[in-house]
């Protein structure tokens, strides 16, 4: 089992992060909520370090990545150790693997041609989280945090809650064009470490929910509301 190196680093984030890190005690502390809003730079690791004392002491946590457009998927790997108990492999890979010689004989496309990785996440020492925990996730969900996202859901660290992802995670590699202009091509295949896709089609949730018009118009948070509705509900059958 590997890590994901440290280098791999999407870079489709390229905005500056808007309030990064939001952590605060809601329904009267019995539920904390997290906010993980870019993973473009490391200070995200520490912010949830600096705050993960009184994270764990509250009953239930709430996690927040609906506006995370990615960055590096290793900082979203860290977070997660700190979640679960026991850790094991979270997403597989194929790197596409180019032989010129290949081609010429005819033979490029085929499976030959691919190199598969497994990345892993090891768990922090301290026994993870105890309480359950819940993924907000939707189609402002980008690469590095579908990354997250689908680690969190092969390693079983809570419930995903929410609407897809945007299902576009890749290492993008970028090039300039005649003119001026530039583009980007998605150079690796990730997917769930049991060979699930998620490339197309986004990490789905296990409870769907999805905000309405007027839920917007009426500054109305349906997602997080339904969030948590469904802690207080296993608090209450408890």
């Amino acid at each position: 089992m590997k890590t994901k190196p440290e280098w791999f680093i999407d870079r489709r984030d390229t905005r500056p992060p808007q309030g990064r890190f939001e952590f605060r005690l809601i329904d009267n502390g019995r539920i904390a909520y997290v906010a993980l809003n870019t993973f473009g730079e490391r200070d995200i690791v520490t912010d949830f370090e600096k705050a993960w004392p009184e994270i764990r002491k509250a009953p239930a946590l709430i996690l927040d990545v609906r506006t995370n457009g990615g960055g590096n998927s290793g900082f979203g790997y860290q977070i997660l150790a700190y979640l679960v108990a026991k850790g094991g492999d979270a997403e597989g890979a194929r790197l596409p693997l180019y032989r010129p010689t290949y081609r010429a004989w005819g033979r490029l496309g085929h499976g030959r041609d691919w190199q598969t990785d497994t990345w892993s996440v090891d768990a922090q020492a301290g026994g993870g989280y105890s309480g359950p925990i819940v993924l907000l996730t939707g189609p402002g969900t980008f690469s590095a945090a579908e990354d997250f996202a689908a680690s969190f859901d092969m390693l079983k660290a809570g419930i995903i809650l929410g609407e897809p992802t945007a299902g576009s995670t890749g290492q993008p590699l970028d090039f300039r064009l005649p003119g001026g202009g530039s583009a980007r091509v998605c150079t690796i295949q990730t997917r769930y470490a049991d060979g699930r896709e998620f490339v197309g089609v986004g990490v789905q949730p296990k409870i769907r929910v999805t905000p309405t018009l007027a839920d917007f118009r009426a500054g109305k948070d349906t997602v997080l509301q339904s969030a948590e509705a469904y802690l207080r509900g296993r608090a209450a059958t408890k």
